[in-house]
């Protein structure tokens, strides 16, 4: 026999170690294919819980805000109904609803504030180009209270003054912005305008947005405004004023308002407060998971009509401002006890 036929055949070994190792690393493969696909799943699934949590959380917040409307419609009627037309935050309408319960996982919140309690900008818009003399007194004390300088005001003031037909505004600091542009020439529609003032700061404007606005009929309701607002009426309401206003309300009348302010500063102030309201702001946060969706509505009550003056969805500085607005109603400080339902997710 000769040496060769004598060796053994090792092809067939190196067959098989070829195919295992093909094997293994079809398994490897197949195995980082199931994974990424798995990854993927996770991620698509992730974010289709996101979608579904926002969009639940969306329509959580714009029910909120339909009961709004509904539960103002009802004051309003129920108010008219005794005889006591006014509007009042021990009426149902200003009880702020926190963190209630909606199914199994979802919560909205609530709360209506009366843009009547705020002194209203655009009441430095007048026909001519110098504000009332009255209301930018009104102003200087609030912007003081507040610590924001009242130099501020003029500029304010431009911006919502009319401007002549045809007439180019006077552009002052605008002009040099990139890109240029020109005070409003009239009221304002948004406070978030504020912005484009000059010389307006962001510390300035939250310092400023609890206790102004632009959309209500420019008469400050005595009995929701806050003390701050009361004293900024007239300089002769001092601190100690604006306590006893708050304890002797809800006022059906202005008329106990003359003795207790005595008639001198009642005289100055009669034409700049009411009663009554028709304007409300609607805050809402529908929360869904670790979702949440925020929306402010302003609405005009007119008995049971109800008209949208504006509208706005999301962003995380309107949600930041809504649930601050929330927190607050539920601190010992406030005027209005909030409804003390549900536990926060």
């Amino acid at each position: 026999m000769s040496r060769a036929s004598s060796l053994p055949d090792r092809k067939p070994d190196r067959e098989s170690g070829f195919a295992l190792v093909l094997v293994l690393f079809m398994v490897g493969l197949i195995t980082l294919l199931v994974l990424r696909f798995v990854s993927r799943s996770r991620e698509t699934l992730k974010e289709a819980e996101i979608f579904r949590n926002g969009t639940q959380a969306y329509y959580l917040a714009r029910a909120a805000i339909e009961a709004g409307k509904v539960i103002l419609v009802s004051s309003t009627l129920q108010s008219q109904s005794t005889g006591q037309n006014y509007t009042a935050l021990n009426q149902p309408w200003a009880t702020p609803i926190i963190n209630y319960p909606v199914g199994t996982s979802g919560f909205l919140s609530g709360l209506i504030v009366d843009e009547s309690s705020k002194l209203d900008l655009n009441l430095l818009s007048q026909s001519g180009t110098a504000p009332n003399s009255q209301q930018m007194i009104q102003f200087e004390r609030l912007f003081s209270f507040l610590g924001v300088n009242p130099a501020i005001l003029p500029e304010i003031a431009q911006w919502v003054a009319p401007q002549p037909p045809g007439g180019s505004g006077g552009g002052g600091p605008y002009a040099s912005m990139i890109p240029p542009y020109r005070p409003r020439g009239g009221p304002m529609s948004a406070l978030s305008e504020l912005h484009q003032i000059a010389g307006m700061t962001e510390a300035q404007y939250q310092a400023l947005e609890p206790y102004i606005t632009v959309s209500s009929n420019g008469l400050v309701n005595v009995n929701t405004a806050s003390a701050i607002v009361l004293e900024s009426l007239d300089p002769g309401i001092s601190p100690g004023m604006a306590a006893q206003i708050i304890a002797g309300r809800p006022y059906t009348t202005l008329t106990p308002l003359s003795s207790l302010l005595g008639p001198a500063v009642f005289a100055n102030i009669q034409a700049s407060i009411t009663v009554q309201s028709s304007v409300f702001s609607l805050q809402a946060v529908g929360t869904v998971g670790h979702t949440r969706q925020a929306i402010r509505a302003i609405l005009s009550i007119n008995g049971i009509q109800t008209q949208t003056l504006s509208y706005r969805i999301g962003g995380n500085r309107l949600l930041g401002q809504i649930e601050t607005l929330l927190k607050n109603s539920n601190s010992p400080d406030s005027s209005i006890s909030p409804l003390p339902t549900g536990t926060p997710p």
